[in-house]
């Protein structure tokens, strides 16, 4: 059983990077993508599609403990960085279902924010 942390180092081991390198191509911190290889936090659904691209990986083998990672012809599994051959695959479903996430938190967001409005009129009025 492996977490994300664990199967993020575990990638970027494999890569032979650096968290501060990673960070920069997603396009965060280096102290936040520490966060998530240290399992103190979790990223967003937009930086996990960016990090399944970039690593060629199925975001479902990310967030799933008992899912092993494919990476380039080999297996990463959990702290034991288990190697074996099997063919990597992104699977398109998953992609289109977190676009779908994406535009739904999206419009929550904006229905917050709305919300938001209406409380601060409501206690403005008193």
């Amino acid at each position: 059983m492996a977490t994300l942390g664990t199967k993020l180092r575990n990638l970027r081991e494999y890569q032979r990077m650096s968290q501060k390198e990673i960070a920069d191509i997603i396009g965060v911190s280096q102290n936040a993508y520490n966060q998530w290889e240290s399992d103190k936090c979790k990223p967003l659904v937009e930086n996990l599609l960016k990090i399944s691209q970039h690593y060629k990986v199925d975001i479902k083998e990310l967030l799933d403990d008992n899912e092993k990672i494919n990476l380039s012809g080999n297996t990463i599994k959990g702290e034991n960085n288990i190697i074996a051959n099997t063919i990597p695959t992104i699977n398109i479903q998953s992609t289109v279902l977190i676009e779908k996430v994406l535009q739904m938190q999206e419009q929550i967001s904006k229905l917050l924010e709305s919300q938001f409005r209406l409380i601060e009129e409501l206690l403005n009025k008193k």
